[in-house]
């Protein structure tokens, strides 16, 4: 009896032990990412976290576009869960590391967050790499990493302040709608089917027009003051022109073409979206969405609120599902149906996805298909059984994929390595329009990579669209042409606007072409090759940033979150369990074998058996052992319902699937559409006076 005590006690001391260290290491290990001295836009190496590495959020350039001789100013926030002052902050700048300086030189609170600055006056065009370093004494930490640095901000000749949003009938190659949205910048355009509706939707509200009355817009929405980084938002329309969703603000917006007024927003926690899709009968649509500007890149581990796949029916703005990955999701797109989901992301994940709109467990989750570059695009065709997938490879920049399998059933490389960033696919899925930013037009077909149609212009490509009869391609350049190319035909069309045309989509019927200027979706390089340095006359300062995202307006979502006691309470109770099993079983054990228990006169061994004698102590040590197996098995129990809660715990980290508490909640939240929530609603009784921070303008 002894013995075997002292085995049971051994054996629950060593699964205890265990299940201690399992809980200790469940959360994912987060790394930071390092470099010494790499030449700017590379590949960075990583560095290990320790628990004294500080905490570096918000990292951003503003304005993050704009022209030459303009004043930048790159900001930092510097946290530290001691409240330990910096020994430097520092921004990595292409290829040097310069010191920052505090916006405020009185404020000291780093268990806050003190925001650190760099401003800087470009004198030519290109590309401007960087990170933030910082460091306590004791641990190092850096942001604005993925793979390579950073770049921004993206510099251009023009000013972009004359944007248009235009209809083309092909027929009679002129536009037959022309819209003046200024410096609205163009991130979507989407034509109903027989192009009597169009969506459209600009960095700061969103159309419709009917193209029959092209003068005004049948109706106008929102109103965002400041321009939302390097995502364009997106906007797509049904087949009949009745449904229309699209992405401003970082938040989802449905709408019937009837109204301005939404049918449900979904605000999007610290996301901002790339693309929306929309199935062309209207009933399913979806966002692909991207880290949001003030998300945390401690190395790169994504948090679960950003780079989501996201799919809702028109019922409801709760999610039907979403998926996370390690990487934005620049692209989307719906079978007609809604049946089948397309996703393609960028670093570091940089792969094609596919889905059934009854899950968030990939369908098809494809290797890498690049080495440093996103996956720009994925289109699916209307059955949803093939996708075409626009990208950067030596071997391969257009891929074709069957829904019957993760390989590619074809890849075509481009000239000169040159990255496919628009692509399209017909409805049947047997023709594939794609352009690269070098001047090459392509049309494949189906059965193969050798291309039915190719075509070089002298302009980078930054859209296309292809006909559903697959005769013709229209695509958009930064030589501020619309171009259209027909299959077999060396001539080429083109009609001229005042900027880069980067929006472009072709109505199912063939008859009319839509187009979006502004500038471009992907803030890598300029558009000039002419990097000669000018002399600035003057410097042009900014407007002021009107949002000022000093620490202590550090949203939840800035900061690196700990598991929270929703996700992990059942490990918890579990746990509990498990250990007041194994303390009862100790103190019974030790009860038992100083024989406490013969010396109450009263309870259940006075009442059951004899306590003296040799026949009464076999009783009560049969007892005793009774008691203890089922001692024994109850904390067994415990411990195997704390290992299967650990288990599961650890799957949810890297798939999220939100529990219908969570459904239920972010419904209650979504639900509180209003002021605060950066887009002016007049229809919600919103004005400039009433409600400053979204109406800048107008009423």
């Amino acid at each position: 009896m002894k013995y075997s005590m002292i085995k049971i006690y051994k054996t629950f001391f060593v699964l205890l032990t265990l299940c201690i260290l399992a809980n200790l290491f469940t959360p994912s290990i987060l790394f930071a990412e390092y470099k010494p001295d790499i030449p700017s836009g590379q590949n960075i190496p990583k560095l290990q976290v320790t628990p004294d590495d500080p905490k570096l959020v918000d990292g951003h350039v503003y304005p993050s576009w704009g022209p030459i001789c303009q004043r930048y100013t790159y900001s930092v926030i510097y946290l530290d869960d001691k409240g330990r002052p910096p020994e430097y902050v520092k921004i990595y700048f292409n290829g040097n590391m310069i010191d920052m300086e505090k916006k405020n030189l009185e404020d000291n609170d780093y268990l806050k967050g003190v925001k650190y600055i760099y401003k800087y006056v470009p004198i030519k065009l290109g590309s401007n790499f960087f990170f933030f370093e910082a460091s306590n004494g004791l641990g190092k930490t850096r942001s604005n990493i993925i793979d390579s640095p950073d770049n921004g901000p993206v510099l251009f000749k023009s000013a972009f302040d004359k944007n248009e949003i235009a209809v083309i009938d092909v027929n009679k190659q002129t536009k037959i709608l022309s819209y003046d949205v200024k410096d609205e910048w163009v991130g979507g355009i989407a034509l109903s089917d027989d192009g009597k509706y169009l969506a459209a939707k600009t960095h700061k509200k969103i159309y419709l027009f009917d193209t029959s009355k092209p003068k005004e817009p049948v109706w106008i929405y929102g109103e965002v003051e400041e321009r939302q980084g390097d995502v364009k938002g997106g906007v797509d329309i049904s087949g009949d022109g009745t449904r229309i969703i699209a992405s401003i603000g970082g938040s989802a917006i449905l709408f019937d073409s009837q109204s301005n007024k939404p049918l449900w927003v979904y605000k999007g926690s610290g996301n901002q979206a790339y693309n929306v899709a929309i199935s062309k009968d209207g009933k399913y649509m979806a966002m692909g969405t991207a880290g949001g500007v003030s998300s945390t890149i401690q190395g790169y581990q994504s948090s679960e609120t950003t780079n989501l796949l996201i799919l809702w029916n028109e019922k409801s703005e709760v999610p039907l599902w979403q998926y996370h990955a390690e990487g934005n999701f620049h692209d989307v797109s719906l079978s007609d149906d809604g049946s089948f989901i397309t996703g393609a992301t960028g670093c570091p994940d940089r792969r094609f996805y596919l889905f059934s709109k009854d899950s968030n467990r990939p369908i098809i989750r494809s290797e890498m298909l690049t080495r440093d570059s996103p996956v720009h695009r994925a289109k699916i065709s209307g059955d949803g059984k093939f996708a075409a997938v626009g990208s950067e490879l030596d071997d391969g920049a257009v891929f074709l994929f069957s829904k019957d399998s993760s390989l590619p059933a074809w890849k075509a490389p481009m000239p000169d390595r040159s990255s496919v960033r628009a692509l399209n696919l017909t409805a049947d899925g047997n023709y594939i329009g794609a352009a690269t930013f070098k001047g090459d037009v392509f049309i494949f077909g189906r059965d193969s990579n050798d291309p039915i149609s190719h075509w070089k212009v002298d302009a980078s490509l930054g859209g296309i669209d292809i006909a559903e009869d697959g005769n013709f391609v229209a695509t958009g350049g930064t030589d501020n042409k619309l171009r259209i190319f027909r299959k077999g035909a060396s001539e080429v069309f083109s009609i001229d606007f005042n900027e880069y045309v980067q929006e472009i989509d072709i109505s199912a019927n063939g008859k009319y072409i839509a187009a979006g200027t502004g500038g471009s979706v992907y803030f890598f390089e300029a558009f000039d090759d002419d990097t000669q340095v000018v002399e600035c006359k003057e410097i042009i300062e900014p407007p002021v940033e009107s949002t000022d995202r000093k620490s202590g307006n550090i949203k939840t979502d800035s900061v690196p979150k700990t598991t929270s006691i929703k996700t992990i309470w059942p490990g918890m109770l579990f746990g509990f369990g498990f250990l007041a099993s194994f303390l009862s079983l100790v103190i019974y054990i030790v009860v038992s074998k100083f024989d406490l228990i013969s010396k109450i006169k009263t309870g259940i061994f006075k009442k059951s058996v004899v306590t003296t004698g040799t026949e009464g102590i076999k009783a009560r040590n049969k007892l005793n052992k009774k008691i203890i197996i089922i001692m024994a098995i109850v904390g067994i129990v415990f411990l195997l319902l704390m290992t299967i809660s650990v288990i599961v715990k650890s799957k949810n980290e890297k798939l999220l699937v939100p529990n219908q508490e969570n459904l239920n909640t972010k419904k209650e939240e979504l639900q509180e559409i209003g002021c605060g929530n950066s887009m002016c609603e007049p229809d919600f009784g919103e004005t400039k006076a009433n409600c400053p921070q979204d109406c800048t303008e107008g009423i």
